[in-house]
């Protein structure tokens, strides 16, 4: 079973709670559209910030691995791939969050369609919070009792 991270957008102006419509539901894991084909994903995502960190990323590996012979660059080039497809969704949550997206909890679910189902049947039947309950007062501290004095002086304060 895979696992998802369900974040909440921001809740628009006049509503208490955000729309459930909008729930992403973001994968643990590696993601092979990223491994594949990084700008494109990066791109349909919407995440410009890390789309410019890549960009320089790959100009900074290419400048690297230009005098290498061919399988130690492309293998370069391969691990950087691979690095990406690990990272990817982890960047897609930050950027989510960046964006005022909260996390609401985790789902799972062979694919995400089941992933939401249960979720959102939890969601429905979570039960209200009661209220919180009157802070407490502190008890009363009594001033501490004289010291039992074990060794040569007799009471404290003596042989001083």
């Amino acid at each position: 079973m895979t696992i998802y991270n369900v974040l909440a957008p921001p809740a628009r102006a006049g509503t208490a709670e955000p729309d459930p419509a909008r729930f992403v539901f973001v994968k643990e894991g590696f993601c092979w559209p990223a491994f594949y084909m990084t700008a494109i994903w990066l791109v349909s995502r919407r995440m410009w910030l890390v789309l410019m960190f890549y960009a320089a990323a790959v100009i900074a590996l290419f400048l690297l691995v230009a005098g290498m012979p061919p399988p130690p660059a492309s293998a370069a080039l391969v691990l950087f791939a691979i690095l990406v497809g690990m990272e990817a969704n982890n960047l897609r949550r930050w950027t989510l969050e960046s964006r005022g997206y909260r996390f609401l909890g985790l789902a799972q679910g062979e694919r995400v369609d089941d992933a939401e189902l249960r979720f959102f049947a939890n969601w429905q039947n979570r039960t209200e919070s009661p209220a919180p309950a009157r802070p407490l007062r502190p008890a009363p501290i009594a001033p501490p009792e004289p010291a039992t004095v074990i060794g040569l002086f007799p009471s404290p304060g003596e042989g001083r």
